[in-house]
């Protein structure tokens, strides 16, 4: 009998402790305005960022969050400067009588002045338009030329030739040819590597995210993108990804 009192003790400190956090929990409803035009600022990104969830505001600036008291926010919208809010009892009782609004920054991003200049047509340094130059006799291209890189059957005056035969069990021409295949192929990954760092680096995603050296490494990785998509994709595209992947690595 005493063990079955017990647990019926427990039973009901155990409902009273939720029922306590569920009431410790409250609707933060508000809106996020351009501080410069006062037009909404749609779909912004609210994280919390102590229990690593989030969700986001709708078109016209308005957004909804379950919190506690002590939660930390953090809004974001990209080509705005980030917002970070501490949930307070004196935050929570402002909002019980009027709605929270928010002013976002435009973010400023400074470029680098550029100068045009026209150069004339007696400018010392401009180069001359050549006249094209005649040269008779020589015979006029095919419009199927031929690829004496491999064996060729000639039909002429003196009869049937086969030339280039030998080139295909020359060794050496074929190490040359295999050569330059391979050095086309390097010049060409460092073409496209040189391309992707470019416009995804370290340096651009610490800029984005803000995101620590030591765990830097591990968030690229997380990322995984492929060359293609980094290729075809413009500075907003990459930088839409690169907070897209930043929200679900504090997330998981």
């Amino acid at each position: 009998m005493s063990r079955v009192f017990l647990i019926s003790i427990l039973s009901s400190l155990l409902s009273l402790t939720v029922f306590a956090q569920q009431e410790e929990a409250f609707m933060l409803q508000g809106k996020l305005l351009d501080a410069e035009t006062k037009e909404p600022v749609p779909l912004a990104t609210i994280l919390i960022v102590n229990k690593k969830t989030g969700t986001s505001g709708n078109q016209l600036g308005e957004f909804k969050a379950p919190v506690n008291i002590g939660d930390e926010l953090q809004f974001t919208s990209i080509g705005y400067e980030p917002i970070t809010l501490l949930v307070t009892e004196e935050l929570k009782a402002t909002i019980d009588k009027e709605p929270l609004v928010l002013f976002m920054i435009p973010a400023i991003y400074e470029l680098d002045s550029v100068v045009v200049f026209h150069i004339g047509e007696d400018f010392y340094l401009r180069r001359k338009k050549g006249e094209p130059i005649e040269i008779v006799g020589l015979p006029k291209p095919t419009d199927n030329p031929r690829d004496w890189s491999k064996p060729q059957v000639v039909v002429d005056g003196n009869g049937v030739g086969i030339y280039g035969l030998l080139n295909v069990f020359d060794k050496k021409l074929q190490q040359q040819k295999k050569i330059r295949e391979m050095q086309a192929d390097i010049d060409f990954r460092k073409k496209r590597d040189a391309q992707i760092n470019a416009i995804y680096n370290k340096d651009i995603v610490k800029r984005v995210t803000g995101i620590d050296d030591r765990v830097i490494d591990e968030f690229m990785e997380f990322c995984n993108f492929t060359e293609g998509e980094l290729l075809r994709s413009n500075e907003y595209q990459i930088t839409a990804r690169l907070l897209d992947r930043y929200y679900a690595f504090l997330r998981r």
